[in-house]
């Protein structure tokens, strides 16, 4: 079954979404890397391509990798500054 086009104008409305994230501060991004993977993942279940689904599944687990690795960081930072500071 062909993508529809309203599958389509959401991958590109969650491609917009993800470039903005790139702009803002790391504790309001982590949650946005959150909201837009899972938003990666609904897509994923709902669009015919199987080709498709595979790529918002492995932008979805990117995303989702990300925000951990963001929160690892800041929970570092704080430690340092709390502990050390």
């Amino acid at each position: 079954m062909a993508c529809k086009t309203s599958d389509t104008a959401s991958v590109i409305l969650l491609m917009t979404r993800w470039r903005a994230l790139i702009d803002r501060g790391p504790p309001r991004q982590i949650t946005e890397l959150r909201v837009e993977a899972q938003r990666c993942f609904r897509l994923a279940q709902s669009i015919a391509s199987f080709e498709l689904a595979e790529e918002l599944e492995a932008i979805g687990c990117s995303l989702e990798l990300e925000a951990k690795e963001l929160a690892a960081k800041m929970q570092a930072v704080a430690y340092q500054i709390c502990y050390h500071g």
